[in-house]
């Protein structure tokens, strides 16, 4: 079984409705979608996706682009989805994107501290964007890194070799997306074959990315498998064990799918 790690169900990119997608998942192996919210209004669309499709599960937080006016409002209902979801396995999206600047710094550093503060009180790992803020993000995580219930993923991976290596020393997990395929991403290609085979996750992060041979194309979870099958070409196995290690390492990171059987 595959397990796309991140993607964005909701957005209006799509050209197909989302029951075809869907089916299109089925027949390509994928079993299990997290499908990620990014802003406040969008959270009960993501629940009530999750609660209609046994596959997708879902993860609420506030992307670093969406972070300038936040209030206690806004955190309690993050709160609130996941004491009341069980499908709500993760906090997130959050993080830092010091490229773009959508919002400003002190306000992406404060609304990460409090998605951290929320994923750690009820033990839910992180799904954490950082794009030219490595140093930024691990000094926020580092200072938590005492507290058994840090846990997460730095999701569509593109950082240094370094950076990768600093958040597996925390036990963070490193997802991969369709990036890997492009012709002019082969320093990307060889963070691949450095990270530990037990902290490789894989994702689309769709409707955007989409990989090599698809690339232009708005992106569907379908398309994961030639994310899979770059990896599989890069650590030269199987594109089965690829399958089974990232499906593997997903269970290990989100907990909160085993423990309320809903897998």
């Amino acid at each position: 079984m595959i397990v796309d790690s991140h993607c964005h169900l909701i957005s209006n990119r799509y050209k197909k409705p989302l029951h075809e997608i869907i089916d299109t998942c089925m027949a390509s192996n994928i079993g299990l979608l997290l499908n990620i919210a990014t802003k406040e209004q969008e959270f009960d669309e993501i629940v009530n996706l999750s609660n209609k499709y046994k596959q997708i599960y879902n993860s609420v937080g506030i992307h670093p682009h969406e972070t300038e006016n936040l209030d206690a409002v806004i955190f309690n209902k993050i709160n609130n989805v996941i004491k009341n979801n069980k499908k709500t396995i993760a906090v997130g999206e959050t993080g830092l994107d010091f490229y773009y600047n959508h919002s400003k710094k002190k306000d992406q550093i404060a609304s990460f501290e409090k998605h951290i503060n929320i994923a750690l009180e009820h033990d839910l790992p992180l799904v954490v964007h950082s794009r030219e803020a490595e140093k930024e993000t691990k000094d926020i995580l580092y200072s938590h890194k005492n507290n058994s219930n840090l846990s997460g993923v730095i999701h569509c991976f593109t950082g240094t070799e370094t950076f990768a290596r600093d958040m597996m020393n925390i036990g963070f997990y490193i997802s991969f997306s369709g990036i890997i395929t492009f012709k002019n991403s082969s320093y990307l290609r060889n963070i691949v074959s450095l990270v530990d085979r037990d902290k490789i996750l894989v994702e689309t992060d769709s409707p955007y990315l989409a990989p090599t041979p698809n690339r232009g194309k708005t992106n569907i979870p379908a398309f994961i498998v030639h994310t899979i099958k770059q990896i599989s070409d890069i650590l030269n196995i199987e594109e089965a064990e690829v399958e089974s290690i990232t499906s593997s390492n997903f269970f290990n990171l989100f907990k909160r799918v085993k423990a309320n059987n809903i897998t």
